[in-house]
């Protein structure tokens, strides 16, 4: 990756039960979507939800665009070792990877909030520069689940989980940052997941500075 990319982009994967094959097949096209709307010179980061009490997200991977043949000619460039390079340091790598993503983590715990802080941490906040695409997404059941905070029995209302020291303990700088949340549907998603839900994280993204600008 260059030293200073033109966009960031962190995806943040949070599988703790086994997908269905259908969802399996729609995560792989959004990802491939994704993927393609990353401009030449912008970076990929691909994380998963994990406990950092003792150490901050390592990504799973992280790969930046170098450009297809169409973004050169062969007056300046070489448009055919441009594809090839895309094809091979950028898609083939973040391909490769789907099977590590997509590993159920079979965890009692959901620390998305802690993981999102650490991932913002080391990727999105530790660049100043406010004049470049920030972007990240969240693929999740969007249900936070830790000793500290927990929205598996009931949602706590929006006003004052913000205004709580649990919060306070896991809120990140958000601030010209887009935000995608990918809701991946549970089997009692009619109890674990009301339409309050994705409503509650907007409330939590906007209280950190981000912006919302798409639920799927």
């Amino acid at each position: 990756c260059p030293t200073n990319p033109d966009s960031i982009t962190v995806l943040l994967v949070d599988v703790t039960d086994p997908m269905t094959l259908a969802q399996k097949q729609d995560f792989r096209n959004q990802l491939d979507r994704l993927t393609a709307q990353i401009p030449r010179h912008g970076k990929l980061v691909i994380t998963k939800v994990d406990p950092v009490s003792e150490k901050l997200l390592s990504p799973i991977v992280t790969r930046c665009n170098p450009g297809v043949g169409a973004d050169t000619s062969n007056l300046d460039g070489n448009p055919a070792k441009l594809d090839r390079l895309h094809k091979e340091k950028f898609i083939a790598p973040i391909q490769d990877a789907y099977d590590q993503i997509l590993v159920a983590s079979g965890a009692d715990r959901s620390p998305i909030l802690e993981s999102i802080q650490s991932i913002n941490l080391t990727e999105l906040a530790s660049d100043p520069r406010s004049d470049i695409r920030k972007k990240l997404v969240v693929a999740s059941d969007l249900l936070q689940h830790t000793d500290s905070l927990s929205f598996y029995q009931t949602l706590p209302a929006a006003e004052q989980l913000i205004d709580s020291q649990s919060f306070s303990r896991v809120r990140t700088d958000l601030r010209g940052v887009e935000v995608e949340l990918w809701m991946l549907q549970r089997g009692d998603s009619t109890r674990s997941q009301p339409r309050a839900l994705p409503d509650l994280w907007e409330k939590m993204i906007r209280a950190q500075g981000g912006e919302l600008m798409r639920v799927y």
